[in-house]
């Protein structure tokens, strides 16, 4: 059990950032993750720029979505043992359009390792390609049927859409740019318990 001793520490804790309001942070070690990226990103100027301010960000964990069926494909990257995992997002949009920070997630059964954190590269994105992938895809998309279809099943077409198309996009390597091979290591019971915290009301 050497592998114990050298384990991360993972929280969820509220904090005071520096814009002066109260937001959710991931805490490593006792120390704020966006602290880390910081320091990750502060020879990379350009990717720096793209998700700053990094203690901005959203928790991605959440039921707190403005629709649900985004929420319940995230609930269903995080039951995955082996998936690149949205950790954070922007929280204008909580539609994974926009910023969103992922980790590389291996599960054991006694551990969790976060091997690699990155940023989601949007710009390989086919919105189309999208619509074929929901629960309609066999009808013509964009007809008037599919249309009212959609409408009255968005739920389900859009939990859909995100598992078919939205989740391998995240685990091709072209469309991450990855950014530290951090190799987070934390107690399985541990990380479980934090993840179904998220979704205690």
């Amino acid at each position: 059990m050497d592998w114990y001793k050298s384990m991360n520490k993972i929280e969820i804790r509220g904090l005071i950032i520096p814009s002066g309001y109260k937001n959710d942070i991931f805490f490593i070690d006792g120390r704020p993750l966006y602290e880390y990226i910081n320091e990750w990103l502060k020879d990379k100027e350009e990717l720096a720029k793209a998700v700053s301010p990094v203690e901005d960000l959203a928790i991605s964990w959440t039921k707190e979505y403005d629709f649900e069926g985004d929420a319940k494909f995230m609930r269903f990257v995080l039951d995955q043992d082996r998936a690149v995992t949205p950790i954070l997002i922007c929280p204008e949009d909580m539609d994974f359009s926009c910023i969103v920070i992922v980790a590389d997630v291996i599960k054991k059964d006694d551990k969790v390792i976060w091997k690699r954190i990155g940023k989601v590269d949007h710009s390989d994105e086919s919105f189309d390609d999208e619509k074929r992938s929901g629960v309609f895809a066999g009808l013509a998309v964009d007809s008037p049927k599919w249309r009212e279809l959609v409408s009255e099943n968005w739920t389900d077409e859009l939990f859909c859409r995100r598992k078919n198309y939205t989740f391998p996009y995240y685990q091709n390597e072209k469309n991450i740019e990855w950014f530290s091979d951090c190799e987070f290591m934390f107690g399985r019971k541990e990380y479980d318990e934090l993840v179904d915290s998220c979704y205690n009301d």
